[in-house]
């Protein structure tokens, strides 16, 4: 019994070419009786992340490197709270009617107070891309049988 040598498929006595892939059968054929069989390993790649890469994307727009490691809901929800929390900081600029009485004192203290829990909530993120990145590359192998 012959077997073609591209695809493994019974060949027939005296074909040139498999039937089955079009492979040329000069020569190529592989004997199951001579033991010479040809065996193929699958292996699985973990998806690994590079955590400075995250670590980058999370410097360069808040909640992206979230993002890269799979934790999408996260990283748009550190997008939109840096966000929004920008936009609240220059709000009430807008709605000054008479700047004679506007406060600001006040409107300065809510500036730096929003100032530094973005800052905080900043610096967090990036660290947290990091994180995601490493317990990404730690997760075991699944299983693919």
């Amino acid at each position: 019994m012959s077997y073609c040598s591209k695809c493994g498929s019974l060949a027939k006595e005296g074909a040139s070419f498999c039937d089955r892939c079009g492979a040329p059968l000069g020569g190529g054929f592989q004997s199951y009786s001579q033991g010479n069989q040809a065996t193929v390993s699958y292996t699985w790649k973990k998806n690994e992340k590079e955590p400075i890469l995250a670590i980058i994307l999370s410097v360069i727009i808040p909640g992206v490197g979230q993002m890269y490691c799979g934790k999408v809901g996260r990283g748009i929800a550190i997008l939109l709270v840096l966000g929004l929390m920008s936009v609240v900081s220059i709000v009430p600029l807008l709605f000054i009617t008479d700047p004679e009485d506007f406060d600001f004192a006040g409107f300065m203290a809510l500036n730096i107070l929003i100032s530094v829990v973005l800052l905080i909530i900043y610096i967090w993120q990036i660290y947290d891309a990091y994180r995601c990145a490493e317990s990404c590359n730690e997760a075991p192998v699944p299983n693919r049988y």
